[in-house]
């Protein structure tokens, strides 16, 4: 499956259960992995044929600017929700939340989370 990838999108927001954490704000590292068909994108070279990144970074970052989230597991999963809602060419979406100034007692990289969704056709619905 051919894949569109956003790694690490840097957006500082308000998200966490400490009182401090929606006061302050900290950094969030979004990466998404979008499983599109893109045969048709190589063939015409013409954007109405894949998905505009720059459109969904931008729809990312609408997101996490939108509501305060306690969980990152909360924010990952509105991210996948939103996406396969908005850009149907979407088939499957793994979307990353990476926190690397996660208020705990402990020297770590950064903490986060990862989901894969998909999309359900309406065989899956019915």
């Amino acid at each position: 499956m051919d894949k569109i990838i956003i790694e690490d999108l840097e957006v500082y927001a308000y998200h966490g259960v400490a009182s401090e954490e929606k006061a302050l704000g900290q950094m969030f590292l979004i990466s998404v992995e979008m499983d599109i068909d893109l045969i048709a994108a190589g063939h015409s070279d013409n954007i109405s044929d894949t998905i505009h990144y720059g459109h969904v970074c931008g729809d990312i970052e609408d997101i996490i600017a939108s509501h305060s989230y306690n969980l990152i597991e909360a924010l990952a999963q509105d991210i996948a929700d939103r996406l396969l809602q908005h850009y149907p060419k979407i088939q499957n979406i793994k979307v990353v939340v990476k926190k690397p100034w996660a208020p705990i007692r402990s020297h770590v990289k950064y903490v986060a989370v990862e989901i894969e969704r998909m999309r359900l056709t309406d065989e899956r619905q019915g």
